[in-house]
């Protein structure tokens, strides 16, 4: 207690020196404590399911066409199920959109049907009530789970919602159970509504639609080897049996990578850049008490002259540095907290609704961190200083002079410099993959542009002739609103689903030839593109000419004609789409657009199909998602679009009304964040580094002043005295760049792939890196060098 009040004294006694240490530290272990709060939620907090590590996803391999991770078809997990021997069961589940109505407000909630095993393979339990069973499933029963989400925003908490009906696409299902608000799963955690998959027979035969999700449970003992091999081999039974299965493989992912997805390699990197941050705020605190040592070596003489031993003195500093870093660690706490919000956006879409917390492992962690830091600012200025003998610190004491330790101050300041070039070069890589990302065209102009999702229910709209009627009545009351330019239908948001392809055949193939055919499948209205500012590379838009009981027309992407149809016109090729033969339409190519990244901004691009909808009633997909390209601000005519809607179903819900900034926005989420934290760590290790050069040469001049005043006293000149003070700072910084490039060069092979658009060993970026370092460190170096250059031979010798 005696020494942790002397602690507090010299803390008090010294508020610039107590400042910028509890600063640095509350920056650093902040940092590291909030960046683990995210790592610890996506790679090892455990999954909210029984025995999560014995789970997994199979898929189905179709690199053949672009999807080496595919969903599999109804028909090979029934096959799946019956024959493997390395699971206790496989589950599946598909995507739903459900609108809720007939209580309150319409709302659009997305759902998954799943089979009724979905629960026990998991290993889950509702909150309140109960899951459905396998025979309700079997049965089609109308009962359904809700998210704990949906329960507390839509029914305000309320245990009486078990048993209650609800109405979802106007069919009267019974609420069963609320799951716990913890549960999440793939895809999304906005999942809100869960109900039975109620396969068909015939739905069991299919294997050529693939859109299931098959989660399955390990049995005890086997591993993800022998589970690869097993249903590799039932795989390849299946292609011997089915000709369209005979090119599809199958993969196994464990849970956690799967939901993980490529974050880990982000979060790794910004968890080693706030480590990279506090390595530098140590080093700089321990030069601090190195410098404070030396100065209070006459303290510490007289201490041992009292009796005190060396193991007393260190106990002392350590004390002091342990005072410090709790106050850093408290202010580090602060920070984390605040940016926890902040940092959810690092959380993949497909983890737990939880939000963010400092729970007992960041409390843990950060607690960790801090006698971590101690250790690493505290142990070594502590064992020197306690080193020095009462002799040599009276003789030295009269003349002010610390004498020695430059080695370890020095070595401190080039391992600042070197971590502060790995940490910039990484983050000059993320902000490049960014700037990268943004710069990709599109296809469209995302300017001006309102999107909004109005899914239509079959139950409510079963006939193809009332959809049209509803997309008509839509458009016509749209266009007429004030700010308007113009609004078409299309099925699937350019950049929002990566799948939604579909075979084809050209007309003369042969159906051999096309198995390795794919193309995204894409329903618009006639004024889609239009409104988007797709651009036509031949050919012509649709127009109203294109209607029902017309010859249908298609219009492709570039890559779908260069494929097929390369040094020669693609207007007028013919060819069928989703299933063919005399009873399907034949579409003619009208027109080939410029590419629309309709997968996704950083996914390669596929060969990609338009039909228009008054021609497509063959065609599976619906227009759901309204684009409106604006002569205002998007969002100031929203309320009038969904009036203008709600005026002609007033049950129909509008849902995600974004524009399309931010639709581009929300798919850059990801790396635009590990770019701005990854930068901002950046910059506070170069201003931390360049301040450690600072603080080592402005001690240095500090205690060289006598030297400096007998040199210039012999002649040496201001310049002369400067150069040698720089000198010798550059020679630190150019020592750590060296370092710091070569670690660079080696790090940034592990950042492969998260980068897009930019090589690992970008020498643009270690320039702009090496460049900015120097300049700020030569900054840094020139304020104590003309310090230096300024003293007056005769008042630093008048002592001696």
């Amino acid at each position: 207690m005696r020494d942790l009040r002397h602690a507090v004294r010299l803390l008090i006694k010294s508020p610039g020196f107590s400042a910028a240490g509890i600063l640095a530290l509350a920056l650093g272990i902040g940092a590291n404590t909030a960046i683990f709060s995210v790592v610890h939620a996506v790679l090892i907090a455990p999954l909210p399911y029984e025995d999560a590590g014995r789970l997994v996803m199979v898929w189905e391999d179709a690199s053949r066409i672009g999807f080496p991770r595919n969903t599999p078809a109804p028909g090979n997990w029934t096959d799946w199920r019956a024959q493997n021997t390395v699971f206790t069961d496989i589950a599946a589940t598909r995507g739903a959109v459900y609108n809720i109505s007939g209580d309150g407000f319409p709302e659009q909630a997305f759902a998954r049907r799943v089979t009724g095993n979905f629960w026990t393979v998991l290993g889950v339990k509702p909150a309140i009530g109960r899951v459905f069973t396998a025979e309700e499933d079997r049965q089609d029963s109308p009962v359904v789970v809700i998210s704990h989400g949906l329960w507390t925003r839509r029914y305000g908490s309320d245990p009486g919602v078990v048993g209650r009906k609800i109405l979802l696409n106007d069919r009267p299902f019974t609420v069963v159970g609320v799951m716990p608000r913890e549960f999440g799963f793939l895809p999304s955690r906005l999942i809100d509504v869960w109900t039975p998959i109620a396969f068909t027979p015939q739905d069991l035969a299919n294997r050529g639609s693939h859109f299931l999700h098959c989660v399955a449970r390990l049995k005890p003992g086997v591993g993800e080897r022998r589970a690869n091999e097993e249903m590799t081999a039932i795989m390849r039974r299946i292609g011997e049996q089915h000709a369209s299965q005979r090119d599809v493989g199958v993969e196994i992912v464990p849970l956690r990578e799967q939901f993980a997805g490529n974050r880990s390699t982000a979060l790794l990197a910004l968890l080693g850049g706030a480590g990279c941050v506090l390595l530098i705020a140590c080093a700089n605190i321990a030069n601090l008490l190195l410098a404070r040592g030396a100065v209070r070596r006459r303290e510490f003489a007289v201490r041992a002259a009292l009796g005190a031993g060396r193991g007393r003195l260190v106990r002392q500093l350590l004390t002091e540095s342990l005072l410090l870093a709790s106050l850093g660690m408290a202010g580090g706490l602060l920070l984390a907290q605040a940016s926890l919000r902040f940092l959810e956006e690092l959380v993949p879409v497909t983890m737990t609704a939880a939000p963010l917390a400092l729970d007992r492992q960041a409390l843990v962690f950060a607690a960790a961190v801090a006698i971590a830091a101690v250790l690493l600012f505290g142990l070594a200025p502590a064992l020197r200083v306690s080193r020095h003998t009462l002799h040599g610190a009276m003789k030295l004491g009269g003349r002010g002079s610390a004498g020695g330790g430059h080695w370890l101050r020095d070595s401190l300041v080039v391992v600042e410099t070197a971590l502060a070039v790995l940490l910039l070069s990484g983050a000059g890589l993320m902000i490049r993959t960014l700037y990268n990302l943004y710069r990709v065209d599109l296809g469209i102009r995302v300017q001006d542009l309102l999107t909004m999702d109005t899914f239509l229910p079959r139950s409510r709209y079963p006939e193809h002739a009332q959809r049209e009627a509803f997309f008509n009545s839509v458009l016509e009351k749209v266009r007429i609103i004030p700010g308007v330019v113009n609004a078409g239908y299309i099925s699937v948001l350019p950049t929002s689903e990566r799948g939604n392809t579909s075979g084809y055949i050209l007309a003369g193939q042969d159906a051999s030839e096309t198995r390795t055919q794919d193309a995204l499948f894409r329903v618009v209205t006639a004024d889609y593109f239009q409104t988007a500012g797709a651009r036509v590379r031949e050919g012509r838009l649709f127009n109203a000419a294109d209607r029902a009981g017309v010859a249908p027309a298609a219009i492709v992407n570039e890559l779908f004609a260069d494929r097929h149809f390369r040094g020669q016109s693609a207007l007028g090729k013919r060819f069928q789409m989703g299933r063919w033969g005399p009873e399907f339409h034949w579409y003619s190519i009208v027109g080939v657009i410029r590419e629309i990244r309709e997968r996704g901004i950083d996914v390669d691009l596929k060969p990609a199909v338009y039909l228009v909808h008054p021609q497509a009633a063959q065609a599976w997909p619906v227009p759901s998602a309204l684009v409106i390209r604006t002569a205002v601000e998007p969002h100031s005519i929203a309320s009038s679009v969904r009036q203008a809607i709600w005026s002609i179903d007033k049950d129909q819900p509008v849902a995600r009304v974004r524009s399309m900034e931010e639709v581009i926005d929300t798919a850059l989420a990801a790396p635009r964040q590990s770019s701005q934290i990854l930068g901002g760590f950046a910059v506070l290790a170069l201003l931390l580094a360049c301040l450690g050069v600072y603080g080592v040469l402005s001690y240095a001049v500090t205690q060289r002043t006598s030297e400096i005043g007998l040199r210039m006293a012999l002649g040496a000149r201001p310049g002369d005295v400067l150069a040698m003070i720089a000198a010798r700072g550059l020679s630190l910084v150019g020592a750590g760049l060296a370092i710091g490039i070569a670690a660079s060069l080696a790090a940034a092979r592990l950042l492969t792939t998260v980068l897009f658009g930019v090589k690992p060993n970008d020498a643009a970026t270690l320039a702009a890196v090496s460049l900015t370092l120097l300049v700020v460190a030569t900054a840094a170096c020139l304020v104590p060098a003309r310090r230096a250059a300024r003293v007056d031979p005769v008042v630093a010798l008048r002592d001696e």
